[in-house]
């Protein structure tokens, strides 16, 4: 049995993880077993957003996370009630985003505008940091697998904290939850921002976010589902006639350029990776 801990050095989150048992044994282990951003193997949460935008998010994942579909339908309300509604789908091999384009249309009659829902432009790229990532771990020995193993866990959970907020997120206490769609979620908060996050098992349930210019943005989920059969057509490119998907292959100028800053990104979050 395996047991989380959560320790507090100089303000930053970190995570380790203390053994009832027998110790894990990294060298027998996939990066896919390894790199795991979520702690529950499948599910769907539906979000509602509130503050500056109004409507709500979907997100749909399998593989603890390695497969991921999020869904953002909700209204600009700050800027005119202009709608807004977007894809972000990931899998270990292909990262996807798409975005609805609108036909704005004057009623002379109520002296309003209207959006009428048009095409669905995106783009697929290769998912660079599995890639990475998995490139690197299925050339270690089993001596460095079980070295680095805990620190991949680790950073695989850190990037659903956001990763360029390392060092800054701090959680309260120890027992500062919030009880979110009947889930008990940790409440983390970024230092010096009026910014917090909850985390549900690895997975976001919410956030709030606060700017200095007086930008709200509120979201939190009101249905949670794990251990869900997820549709396998979830992961991959969106279908119909007005759609199009732009693919950006592994010798496109914008994914070469893409490579090297995950890689600089590698280096200082896992060092270790690239001892060997």
């Amino acid at each position: 049995m395996r047991r989380l801990l959560l320790l507090f050095v100089g303000g930053a989150i970190v995570f380790g993880a203390f053994s009832c048992g027998k110790k894990k044994d990294y060298s027998k282990l996939s990066i896919e077993d390894v790199f795991r951003p979520y702690d529950v193997k499948s599910g769907y949460i539906k979000y509602k957003v509130s503050g500056d935008e109004e409507g709500y998010e979907e997100l749909w994942w399998d593989e603890y996370g390695l497969k991921t579909h999020k869904h953002r339908n909700v209204i600009s309300v700050k800027f005119g009630k202009v709608p807004l509604e977007g894809w972000d789908i990931g899998t270990k091999e292909w990262i996807y985003s798409y975005g609805r384009r609108f036909k704005r249309k004057y009623i002379k009659e109520e002296l309003r505008d209207t959006f009428i829902p048009d095409s669905i432009i995106g783009s697929a790229r290769p998912n660079n940091l599995f890639l990475i990532l998995k490139s690197r771990w299925d050339k270690l020995s089993p001596e460095q697998k079980n070295k680095i193993g805990p620190l991949i866990e680790k950073f695989a959970k850190e990037l659903q904290l956001g990763i360029v907020y390392k060092g800054m997120i701090q959680k309260p206490n120890q027992l500062f939850v919030k009880k979110i769609a009947g889930k008990k979620a940790d409440v983390y908060k970024v230092k010096g921002k009026d910014i917090r996050l909850f985390i549900y098992k690895g997975i976001p349930l919410g956030w709030e976010v606060l700017t200095e210019s007086g930008a709200q943005i509120f979201v939190e989920a009101v249905e949670v589902k794990e251990n869900v059969q997820v549709p396998p057509d979830k992961f991959g490119p969106l279908q119909g006639p007005n759609v199009r998907t732009v693919i950006y292959t592994d010798d496109s100028v914008a994914v070469q350029q893409e490579k090297i800053l995950i890689n600089e990104m590698l280096k200082t979050y896992l060092p270790e990776l690239f001892e060997f």
